[in-house]
Formats: C-alpha cells, structure tokens, sequence
C-alpha cells in the first residue's frame, strides 16, 4: 500500500505523455481543403479589375493560373495563417511577362483543421506594387517573396516597384 502514490504518479505520467504525443499526431495529420477564386468579377464591387491570376500560393502550395471567375482545384494543405501570393496580368489571360504584377491578398487567411474553404481574391481584398486608390501597397517582405517564387518574371527590386512596366501604363 505505501507504494500507491508511486504506482498513481507513474500512471499519471505515462497517461499525460500518451495524451500529449497523440494531439502531437492530430497536429501533423490535420488538414484544410482550400481553393482560391480569382472573383475579380464579383458584380457586388464596384470596380472589377480584369486580372488573371497567371500564379498562385498559399501556405507551402502552387495553385497555378486562375482565369477570372474561375475556382482553382482544391488542394489539402496544413491548416495555419498566411498570405495568398500571386502574379496577375491585366487584360491578358496568357499572362504574357509585360502585362503582369505580383500581388497578396490583402489580409493574412487562416484555415482550420477539416476545413473546406475558397478563398475569394477580389478588388478590395488584394495588395499590389502600384495600388490605385483603395488599395493597399504590398509590404516588401511580401514582394520578395513573389519574386522569389516566380523570377522568371523579372520583376524589379522592391524599391522600383513602381517602374515595373505594367505600373506604368
């Protein structure tokens, strides 16, 4: 009887462990099935930019090239926060070099554990090196990655952003 404490306290322990390696197993099986839409045409907004999103990542995964009001194929991905990265190409759905921009979303999205999701990239809902009016300049850390991601665009460094030329038509 004097070792029950000791008896109790070693299968506390061996409990506690098992049920912390198993939510450690749940973190690394957990997933999201997450879309993107290039909803640059949703008829609610006022302005529908004619951007055809020629890239696309988000958290660690290619989603490829989305034609305006289409939906990328659905990937699972580790649920977690982070930025949709792009490279869009105005009035181009052939995504020539010289009619393209790298752009994010404009808020960092997260998914959840089972969750379904489309992510609806839109006019306010986006970032870009060049912004008109209403929309938000995309951070440099943002930038570089996009041209870390995809050089084969040759997009200028951060601090020439603006003379990129689809900025400057």
């Amino acid at each position: 009887m004097r070792n029950t404490p000791v008896l109790l306290t070693v299968l506390l322990s061996i409990v506690i462990l098992n049920t912390v390696a198993s939510c450690d197993d749940d973190t690394e099986n957990a997933s999201s099935l997450v879309s993107i839409k290039n909803d640059f045409n949703n008829p609610e907004m006022t302005y529908q930019p004619p951007w055809t999103i020629c890239e696309s990542w988000y958290l660690g995964q290619e989603f490829g090239s989305i034609d305006i009001g289409e939906t990328s194929e659905g990937f699972d991905i580790k649920p977690g926060m982070g930025y949709v990265l792009m490279v869009a190409a105005w009035e181009d759905p052939e995504c020539n070099p010289e009619n393209c921009l790298p752009i994010a979303s404009r808020n960092e999205e997260e998914v959840v554990d089972g969750q379904e999701r489309i992510i609806s990239i839109n006019m306010p809902n986006h970032q870009g090196p060049c912004p008109p009016e209403g929309v938000a300049p995309i951070p440099e850390e943002l930038y570089e990655q996009i041209r870390e991601l995809w050089p084969e665009y040759d997009f200028l460094p951060y601090d020439q952003r603006t003379e990129n030329t689809q900025c400057l038509e």
